[in-house]
């Protein structure tokens, strides 16, 4: 199965709240992903539900509430980026964001965005966070196509 063909499928399952738009933009179409597909998908659903969340936060300025999931390979990397039109990161909370334990939100146990990373990392991968206030958050995602430099155990093919 191809990457982006597993990411739709993941995509597929997602049930955002009313008035959110979900948008797929997955340009790596013949790509081979060597990941392991229950770790990854938990990364994605992790990622979009936190990006529906930021879209449910009281804004001054009506926008658009979407989410943007893309996929484009560049210089050996498949990236996954997940998107949103949300209220964005204040500059000061971004270097926390993966630090275990730390929530924003009075119901989230602060353990997300901790596993993620260290999803991604165990993968051979890269994850990077850019946000702007008022306007939304961008997760960024690389993961090697080397499949020698990211093989952890239990790892299949996508």
């Amino acid at each position: 199965m191809t990457a982006d063909k597993w990411l739709a499928d993941v995509l597929d399952e997602q049930k955002l709240p009313d008035g959110i738009t979900l948008h797929s933009r997955l340009a790596a179409p013949e790509q081979q992903a060597n990941l392991d597909v229950a770790l990854m998908r938990r990364v994605i659903i992790n990622l979009v539900e936190n990006a529906s969340q930021a879209l449910t936060e009281p804004e001054t300025t009506p926008r658009e509430r979407s989410v943007t999931v893309a996929s484009h390979v560049a210089a050996g990397w498949l990236e996954i980026t997940v998107e949103d039109t949300g209220v964005g990161i204040p500059a000061e909370i971004l270097p926390k964001v993966f630090d275990p334990l730390f929530s924003t939100r009075s119901f989230g146990t602060g353990l997300g965005l901790a596993v993620v990373k260290q999803v991604v990392e165990q993968h051979g991968g890269k994850i990077a966070i850019v946000s702007t206030l008022g306007k939304g958050t961008r997760v960024a995602i690389l993961l090697p196509l080397d499949a020698v430099a990211a093989k952890p155990t239990g790892r299949i093919a996508a």
